[in-house]
């Protein structure tokens, strides 16, 4: 049996998995740990990989996926809403892209069809690192992620017609052109139409069928075959295998399973996905940068500015402020894939020099390197290029000091969400004064239009709350999604007033204590008032007096909760939350006959001092014993304690063993 594409694989997912660690920590992009990955196994450096097909297509298999999981964001419907950016911005993209890049290739002597060549590989962005910082970054919605896809989509297609092309400009006879740019047309509109049918009429009930089976296996390998099958057709019909995943994602996109497929395939997505950039990694000359580092280097920042600047003019006509323009061609100004393949054809019909292509390549994947950057700081690329800063609307403390000089004994709202939002309309209703801030560009300017109260800013800034009136407001409410933001923004808050109530908005009870001690007033787990107010209306329709319900909730609330800590594990249950930390769980210890801890006390034994844990009660023949810190513990018993997943087991070990 062949073990090589195993001991492949093997190197390479132990150099990502200690790259990403590494790169997480320096705070750097985790495409880029895989690019650095495949230069140093690759042929380039150590030798380490030899160039496989297998890898290549498991690496294209990612690139499929990534478009499946896309296409799930864009039905039909949505895809024609968008044709004038996708055949519009999209066309004109590629055409002056193309012509100019060409141009130049043909001015530095290169021929002509060579030089269109390149002007068409070179115009085509990066679908694969674009979508998914897209993806990553939850841009998709936006406009200029709606741009950005549209423009990405028109180059796929664009790129099957290019790869017809090469060997017609090599030679291989002309008259074939027009035919083989027809029967591209012919099956496209067919694919598409065939799809469009599947996806209304076939693909709802064959889901609405498999989910009625309850299994989770059968469910993602429906959508992983699907997936597949749409990439093979595609493939079988010469055109992009990304395309087809796309379309299939589209088929799905109208469904009510689309999220559940999403989310299924997204660990497939991102394995495979690693692995494709891990390949274009791999096609560096190490050799040949190093002896031609400057020109490369030279080269790319003009191609990122020249795609950059056309892109950008032509965006203007379809996006609503100048900043999403210049966004969208900050974003598409690099290289992508589809040039890579184009090259490596190229080759096979011996059209450019070796040190000609290697210096292509090497700039097409110098550029790609580049994106994630350009995309995590198009903030300050626009704020230094454009007089217009990315909706920071008003984010200068001096501003924001003068727009609410006059409110005082106000509510301070750091978190303008949908939990923000309701306490300003509420607040409105009783005409009660308050000052939000929130930073998301766009939902502060969405704001902005109809509310004079909400500025943009960080609220982890001292500087900025004090120029919202922390001095002269009566209360702060923070809601902000991220516990670790809400702690830094207490902190802020405590360092400029000590006095002021603080009340903290949480999901759940996950990093309660850690903001009692950062200093807020009160916390708030959503999770928790909306288990209390669906016990509020069980009681209610179970004929509990109404008073009742109010003295017993209202207890659980001076409590702080305490009764709701915790929560019995589940098949499906991390045993971390979302920081990392270990969760808290109920759990429930039933006593054996001959457990050790048979006749003694849980006042003697102490489980919460020895290991952390708390004890919430003693059940016995299934009633709950008032005083059970001081009852003998028997055979049968059920002691009911929560604690994370280590301090359980140490003090299940202790009851039944005597040992920890």
């Amino acid at each position: 049996m062949d073990f090589s594409l195993l001991n492949q694989l093997l190197v390479i997912f132990i150099c990502s998995v200690i790259a990403i660690a590494v790169f997480h920590r320096l705070r750097l992009p985790a495409t880029l740990s895989y690019l650095i990955v495949g230069v140093l196994l690759g042929p380039a450096a150590t030798e380490t990989i030899a160039e496989s097909e297998n890898i290549a297509l498991l690496a294209e298999m990612g690139v499929v996926f990534l478009l499946f999981s896309i296409g799930l964001e864009f039905s039909f419907a949505h895809m024609w809403a968008l044709r004038r950016i996708v055949f519009g911005l999209g066309g004109y993209q590629v055409l002056l892209c193309g012509i100019g890049i060409a141009i130049v290739a043909f001015l530095l002597g290169l021929p002509l069809p060579i030089a269109l060549i390149l002007g068409a590989g070179l115009a085509l962005s990066s679908t694969a690192i674009v979508s998914k910082e897209l993806t990553s970054r939850n841009e998709l919605k936006l406009p200029v992620g709606q741009q950005t896809m549209g423009v990405l989509i028109f180059q796929d297609i664009a790129a099957v017609f290019f790869l017809i092309l090469v060997p017609v400009l090599a030679g291989n006879g002309e008259q074939n052109l027009w035919l083989a740019l027809g029967s591209v047309l012919v099956k496209s509109s067919l694919l598409l139409g065939i799809m469009l049918l599947i996806g209304r009429w076939i693909l709802p009930h064959l889901f609405h069928e498999i989910a009625k089976v309850r299994s989770e296996e059968l469910f993602v390998l429906t959508a992983l075959v699907i997936a597949l099958l749409a990439a093979w057709v595609t493939h079988s019909m010469h055109l992009s295998m990304a395309l087809g995943g796309f379309l299939a994602g589209m088929m799905l996109g109208e469904s009510h399973y689309r999220h559940q497929v999403e989310h299924d395939i997204r660990p497939f997505r991102d394995v495979l996905l690693g692995l494709f950039f891990v390949s274009v990694g791999m096609m560096l000359d190490l050799s040949l940068f190093l002896q031609y580092w400057l020109i490369i280097l030279v080269l790319t920042v003009l191609l990122l500015a020249f795609k950059g600047i056309v892109i950008t003019w032509l965006a203007q006509k379809h996006s609503d402020t100048p900043s999403t323009a210049l966004k969208t061609g900050l974003y598409l100004a690099q290289g992508g894939e589809f040039c890579l393949a184009l090259i490596a054809l190229v080759n096979q019909h011996t059209l450019l020099t070796n040190t000609q292509s290697a210096v292509v390549l090497s700039v097409t994947i110098l550029s790609m390197s580049a994106t994630p950057f350009i995309i995590r700081y198009s903030h300050w690329f626009i704020n230094k290029l454009t007089s217009q800063k990315l909706p920071t609307l008003i984010s200068e403390p001096s501003v924001i000091a003068a727009a609410i000089e006059s409110v005082t004994n106000h509510t301070l709202i750091c978190g303008y969400g949908r939990v923000g939002q309701s306490i300003g309309r509420f607040l409105d209703k009783q005409n009660l004064p308050y000052v939000a801030m929130d930073d998301d560009p766009v939902r502060v300017k969405e704001a902005c239009q109809a509310e004079r109260k909400v500025f943009f800013g960080d609220c982890r800034r001292p500087d900025l709350l004090e120029a919202a009136g922390l001095d002269r407001a009566n209360l702060v409410v923070i809601c902000v999604d991220v516990d670790e933001n809400a702690e830094k923004i207490t902190q802020a808050i405590r360092l400029k007033n000590q006095q002021i109530p603080i009340i903290v908005r949480t999901r759940d009870d996950s990093s309660l204590d850690a903001l009692r001690n950062t200093g807020a007033t009160e916390v708030i787990p959503e999770i928790f008032e909306s288990s209390l107010m669906m016990v509020k209306h069980v009681l209610v329709m179970l004929g509990t007096p109404i008073e009742q319900i109010r003295e017993q909730i209202d207890a659980v609330r001076q409590e702080r909760y305490q009764m709701l800590h915790g929560l019995y594990q589940g098949e499906h249950t991390s045993i971390t939350d979302k920081k990392g930390l270990p969760r808290t769980f109920l759990h429930g210890i039933q006593l054996a006959a001959d457990a050790s801890s048979i006749g003694k006390t849980l006042e003697l034994i102490d489980l919460e001092a020895r290991f952390g844990i708390e004890i919430h009660h003693l059940k016995r023949h299934d009633i709950e014993l008032d005083d059970w810190r001081n009852q003998p513990l028997l055979a049968n018993d059920i002691v009911v304690i929560s604690g994370n997943h280590e301090q359980l087991e140490q003090a299940e070990n202790l009851l039944l063993t005597g040992y920890s």
